[in-house]
Formats: structure tokens, sequence, C-alpha cells
């Protein structure tokens, strides 16, 4: 591939990640995230989203530079039509042209952007990576190129196969029955504990398989003529399902305690569809090995945000619109208890400048009340007051004005497994 084909197709999956900036299940395809050496690291989705948001805050102008500048403009387009993901129209009328302006102006911004990360990244020295990966992403293998590494494996597998809202109970059913006769060769007993009713978890059925499969090999191994038990539940309000494996020995030493590799691969696994591992390894202990998993759900999490201003309900809300969060607004601070018992949040956002209201007597009051105590509280406001807001309970502070990407990461910290412990 030619440098300005190259160039070519690195703007066309720019502009599609950009396109899906808060979309985890998207970006995390995008050539981009190994393009930028982003695929080793655990959040590997919202890293790539910083990188592309501080990008664009890196060409906005000194504010000695005129507003009907060609730099001022770039900056406008790129920071609502992607940062902010404002729609079109609403970006034509701020800057008063037609649509089919807009679409010539905002080609030409992403451009300049393009220009700007090609040469922070010293791309025009990695053109055979960026044609390994738009192959890849294509669907196709690079004649002539070396043996794709597991990292690019690991890549390809994240981009080629979508997360679907599946029934958890079926992969750890057929799971269960693969493992069978190995877990009893070592003559281990294996138990399980499905709940009727499980939310549906969105994961890369493929990926998820061999991960449990990987999880459960290893429990056996520890524990020769043990016992291991694999347990489900739902974590309400969380947004995840939760796995738990222990491995209890019977006092025969392990058969195997060596497995970081497998540990590290299932973990990997696992990340390719948004969830979560984490192992507890205690050799010589009568449960010498636990895994706890938690995978997404498709269920929403439901977040009240409170604030007087209509206005800024109405921004939260087009921020929260197509994510993972639905929205409850509530202007009226009296309502919030009512609101709360008719739809429990998993979520609080708290602005404390309200009218007839303080603020903080109403975190106060959030934390204390039996239907809120355990509910995390974010504090949202123009005040400098962090540390009061910590200390009167709110989970996290946010100072205004926010933008989406701080909101939603926020939002993502309050629901993080192993953050709190659940409800």
């Amino acid at each position: 591939m030619g440098e300005d084909s190259a160039r070519a197709a690195f703007v066309r999956i720019l502009r599609k990640a950009l396109t899906h900036l808060y979309d985890p299940s998207v970006l995390r395809r995008n050539p981009l995230i190994q393009l930028f050496d982003l695929d080793q690291r655990a959040d590997a989705v919202p890293a790539l989203r910083n990188v592309l948001n501080s990008a664009i805050e890196s060409l906005k102008p000194d504010s000695d530079v005129p507003p009907e500048s060609s730099a001022r403009r770039v900056y406008h387009i790129l920071s609502r039509r992607y940062t902010e993901q404002s729609p079109q129209r609403e970006v034509a009328n701020d800057l008063a042209v037609s649509i089919r302006q807009l679409r010539r102006q905002e080609k030409a911004a992403l451009e300049v952007l393009a220009d700007y990360l090609w040469a922070q990244y010293n791309l025009e020295d990695r053109l055979d990576t960026l044609d390994l990966l738009l192959l890849a992403e294509a669907g196709g293998s690079p004649a002539g190129k070396r043996t794709p590494s597991r990292e690019q494996e690991l890549a390809w597998l994240a981009r080629s196969m979508p997360s679907e809202p599946t029934d958890i109970r079926e992969i750890v059913q057929g799971v269960l029955r693969v493992v069978h006769p190995l877990v009893d060769d070592l003559g281990v007993s294996l138990g399980s504990e499905l709940p009727d009713t499980l939310p549906a978890v969105a994961v890369q059925l493929t990926t998820m398989r061999q991960a449990l499969v990987n999880i459960l090999t290893m429990a056996a191994r520890c524990v020769p003529q043990g016992h291991v038990n694999l347990s489900v539940r739902d974590l309400p309000l969380q947004g995840y399902v939760h796995l738990h494996i222990a491995a209890r020995s019977a006092g025969h030493s392990p058969t195997d305690m060596d497995h970081a590799g497998d540990l590290e691969m299932a973990r990997r696994l696992i990340r390719i569809s948004e969830g979560f591992l984490d192992v507890q390894t205690d050799v010589g202990g009568s449960t010498p090995f636990t895994a706890d998993i938690r995978l997404p759900t498709t269920e929403q999490i439901p977040v009240l945000v409170i604030d007087d201003n209509v206005d800024t309900l109405r921004l939260m809300q087009r921020y929260l619109a197509g994510s993972r969060y639905s929205f409850t607004g509530a202007s009226d601070p009296h309502k919030v208890f009512e609101l709360v018992e008719q739809e429990p949040p998993g979520v609080i956002v708290l602005d404390v400048m309200l009218p007839d209201v303080d603020g903080w007597e109403l975190l106060g009051r959030l934390r204390e009340h039996p239907n809120t105590q355990d509910i995390p509280i974010i504090v949202c406001t123009i005040l400098s007051q962090e540390h009061l807001a910590m200390t009167l309970g709110a989970t996290e502070y946010l100072r205004k004005p926010v933008n989406q990407e701080a909101l939603l990461s926020a939002l993502g910290r309050q629901i993080a497994p192993w953050s709190r412990k659940p409800r």
C-alpha cells in the first residue's frame, strides 16, 4: 500500500472511530487501537477515546485567534461533531452554513486531525502495520506477510466477531459439557448453580466459551480429587452478570498451579466482550483457586440526574442517548425520593446548586435513606468543592461544564466491577 492510499484509508478508519466514539462495541474493533499501540491495555477503548479527544483539544486555537479563522472553525466542527456528538444540523446552524457546506468543511477538518495524528504517531514508518490491520479489518490476509502474532490474532478476533445478546445459562451449560471429560479424568467433581432467570449478556460467543474452558481447566488442575463449583447471579442495577468459580481441595497436591499464560489469555478473551476477570490463588489453602467474572448485560442502567436547569437535563439526556445508560431527569429536588421508588437508579448525578433545597443536605439525605444509601452519587457542579463532596458521601466529583466523555467515563467507574461491593 502506497502512502497516499494508506493516508486515505487512515482517514476512513479515523472517521469511523470518531463517529462511534462512545460505542465501545464498535470502537473496540477499530484498527486504531493496535495502530496506536493500545491493544495491550485493559482500558484500550477509553484509552483510544482519550487519544482522539486529546488530539482534537490540541487543535484548539489560542484565545486571540479570530472567531472567523479557519483554525477556530476546524476545532469547532471537530469538538461539536465528535467530542459532543452533535447532529450535523446543529453544527451547521452554529456556523450559519448549509448541511452541504458543513459536510465539505467537516471533511477538511477531519483531514487536519488525521495529519496531526499521522505525524504524532510517525505513521509514515508503519505503513506495513497499517496495511496488515486494514486487510484484517476487511477479512483478507496480507499476501507474503509473516504469520500474524498472537496480538494480531486477538485484535482480529476483537474486530471480526461482534458481541451479541446471549443466554449465559446456555454458554455455561455448553462449557460444562466440554470440560467434563478432563475434569472427570482428574477425579474432580463439577457443580453449578444457575438461576432460572438471568438477563441476557452481550458477549462474543467463541472467545467467551474458550475463556471459560481455560478457567475451569485451571481450577480442576489445582484440586485433583476435589470439587469445582460454578455459580451465576445477576447484579441488579450494575449492568453485569457475576460468575464465581471456586475450586475446593481434597488434600491432594495440585496437578498444576503454574497457569499464568492460560490465565492471561482468558483475561484477554474476556476483555474482548467488555468483561472482567479477577483470580485469587492460595496454594495449600482449602480453596486454592477462585475466579470472579463479570460480563455486561444487555439491560440499560438507569441514571437519575438531579438538576434544576432544564437545559442541563436535556444536554445530559443527549449525552446518554445510545449508550448503556437510560436517563431520568429531576428538576424538582422534592420529587427525588418518589422517582427513586418508581425506578431505582444505578447511579445518581447531583447538582448541589438547587432552589429551595440545600444540595449538600440532599446529598446527606440520599446517603442516609435506605433506598439510596448504596447508590453511587456523582456530584456535578460549578463549585470547587470536591473534598466536601467526597466527605459527605459522593463517590465522584465532576466540575461543570462537563462533556460527554467525562460523564460516560465517570458513570463507567461507578459500575465497574471490583470498584464497590455488590448490592
